[in-house]
């Protein structure tokens, strides 16, 4: 049993990988449109419990695991960053660089770029304690794409787990605060 769900876990993270870096499960770069933030977030709790702190390199996506860790180019420099927030919420953008990593790359200037984005290392985060428990929540089914006006606790109820499961799987710190779209491990 225990084998069926370590199993289940690796193919889970498989798909995700293959769904956000192309479709042949290689760790291939990516250009995404980035932005960076800072100022006034110090301080409050990230989606995976961790303090944001606006110096460290770290990033925001809506849908790698927690504790990713991606290699970041732009203009001719590099970083290593550690996916440990969800967002960007604003527009196209799809990563959300801390203020030291941007300004190491020289993105501060530009605020909004396309950059490079390499992986170069899987999740080791446990889920978000924000909210719920601080247990560590391993996903066991698969993953469920939101639909416009989907709730937690309806989504929660329709795969038949727990609304704090399904925050700690994903990472949720509120919610109150799903998108259509996201995709949500279960």
């Amino acid at each position: 049993m225990f084998r069926l769900s370590v199993l289940k876990i690796v193919v889970a993270l498989l798909i995700a990988a293959t769904a956000v870096f192309g479709t042949e499960g290689r760790a291939e770069a990516q250009t995404m449109l980035a932005s960076w933030y800072g100022p006034g977030f110090e301080g409050n709790p990230t989606a995976s419990g961790e303090i944001y702190n606006p110096w460290g390199y770290t990033a925001a996506h809506k849908t790698l695991p927690l504790g990713t860790q991606l290699l970041v180019s732009y203009g001719g420099r590099s970083v290593q960053v550690t996916v440990n927030d969800r967002g960007p919420y604003v527009g196209s953008r799809e990563l959300d660089l801390s203020q030291g990593a941007a300004e190491a790359l020289g993105l501060t200037a530009a605020g909004v770029d396309y950059v490079t984005v390499t992986p170069v290392g899987g999740g080791g985060y446990p889920a978000a304690s924000g909210g719920y428990s601080g247990d560590v929540y391993t996903p066991s089914g698969g993953g469920y794409v939101v639909q416009p006006g989907d709730t937690l606790s309806g989504i929660a109820a329709r795969l038949g787990v727990s609304v704090g499961y399904l925050a700690g799987v994903n990472g949720i710190a509120d919610p109150d605060f799903i998108y259509g779209g996201q995709t949500l491990y279960y």
